[in-house]
């Protein structure tokens, strides 16, 4: 009796799930009277599969159940006690409801695993369709860096969450032979060793860039260090930022980035903070000797420009102006006005024009002749003065009668007192 009970028991929860599945089928097909085309041909493929792995799952039960029935007759003709007699159907029912329960669990299970499957299918075709508005957004710029435009000066590809790695390389690829574009970023854009790699040959062609941003990647020490390996052959970058990376250099990167700018000249600015002091320091100091190097050159040009600027004054020659035309119509209007007095009644011909009028006399000259010996120089003046008669003061007087007198002409004086 007990035996039979759970027989009835297993039997009613298996109604009962059949009862709930049929009421879930038909509430979706209630909510969802119309689905797509789509839909239902990937319905119908997973309905078909499960259907095909229900199939076999009976028959490997079948095949089990005939087996169990073989061994079960054996153990019968074995048993003669009627209580073993009646174990078989009991152990035959519960097989049955638990190889039922299974059929349903995996029934379940493979809906789970064809939805998140079908999931990811629409996924991946949104991401396509995505990429492909992507790809159009940034085609027009394409066109313009490989045209070689002269209005893009500056190009600005940061924060671009719609960008992939392959629009990226192909605007470094366009930008090898442009000579116009001096400012290139890509600051949060996902790029990684591989775009690294492909700027560093851009750097190697290209000759007019001066700045380049790659903060906020995902750019290794080997992408790093390709870069700087190619400024060895570019004189043109002043700037290089490349802060915030996901993966973190090194120290061992960051030794050999100092190595290598010590050949370079024309670096100023470079955007990374060093974690060593050693080469933090001694790129510090390379930056400053690159600025004065700069300022030496830039003062040299302008001294030559100077200089050549005072030799074409220098060697040009002062050109002869013309009288103006003025002053000669000035001088033929009184002929002009007066054509009667020049020419004879019958025709004959032109009287010519009257003499000029005679020249004003010169004034006397200003400067007197004393006004002129004392403006000219005390060397000619000493000479004159030696030369002419000389007036002799009282001590020179005194001094030539000193000098003409004799001890003998001399006479005594005595005094009183």
């Amino acid at each position: 009796m007990r035996e039979r009970f759970k027989q009835e028991q297993n039997s009613s929860v298996v109604d009962k799930d059949k009862l709930k599945r049929t009421s879930s089928k038909k509430l979706d097909e209630q909510k969802d009277p119309k689905p797509l085309q789509k839909d239902k041909a990937e319905k119908v493929a997973t309905e078909d599969k499960v259907e095909k792995k229900i199939a076999d799952n009976i028959e490997k039960k079948k095949v089990a159940e005939v087996q169990s029935e073989k061994n079960l007759d054996k153990k019968k003709n074995s048993d003669k006690t009627p209580e073993k007699k009646e174990k078989p159907g009991s152990v035959q029912a519960n097989k049955n409801n638990t190889q039922e329960k299974q059929a349903t669990d995996q029934e379940k299970d493979l809906k789970n695993t064809e939805a998140p499957q079908a999931e990811n299918g629409s996924k991946k075709g949104a991401e396509e369709n995505k990429d492909d508005d992507s790809s159009s957004i940034f085609d027009e710029l394409l066109e313009k860096v490989k045209n070689n435009e002269a209005e893009l000066t500056e190009l600005n590809l940061n924060n671009s969450d719609c960008i992939t790695i392959e629009t990226l390389m192909s605007f470094t690829e366009a930008l090898e032979f442009n000579t116009v574009v001096k400012i290139f970023s890509l600051a949060n854009t996902r790029a990684d060793d591989h775009i690294a790699l492909v700027i560093a040959a851009m750097l190697k062609s290209n000759k007019t860039i001066t700045s380049i941003n790659l903060d906020s990647n995902h750019i290794t020490g080997k992408g790093i260090l390709a870069i700087f390996r190619a400024l060895q052959h570019n004189d043109t970058l002043t700037e290089l930022r490349f802060h915030n990376q996901r993966h973190i250099c090194g120290g061992k990167t960051e030794m050999e980035i100092a190595k290598m700018l010590k050949e370079n000249t024309t670096l100023l600015k470079l955007g990374y903070h060093f974690e060593l002091a050693g080469p933090r320091m001694t790129v510090t100091n390379l930056l400053s000797r690159n600025m004065d190097k700069q300022r030496q050159r830039r003062m040299a040009e302008q001294k030559a420009l100077k200089e050549a600027e005072s030799k074409k004054n220098c060697l040009e020659v002062p050109k002869v102006i013309p009288p103006p035309e003025e002053s000669t119509k000035s001088l033929r209007k009184p002929a002009a006005n007066n054509p009667q007095k020049g020419t004879s009644k019958k025709g004959g011909a032109p009287v010519p024009p009257p003499p000029p009028p005679p020249m004003a006399p010169l004034a006397p000259p200003l400067i007197n002749e004393n006004i002129r010996n004392s403006l000219s120089p005390a060397s000619q003046r000493r000479i004159v003065e030696k030369t002419g008669p000389a007036e002799k003061n009282s001590r020179d007087k005194l001094l030539e009668s000193i000098r003409s007198s004799n001890i003998k002409k001399l006479k005594k004086v005595c005094f009183k007192i």
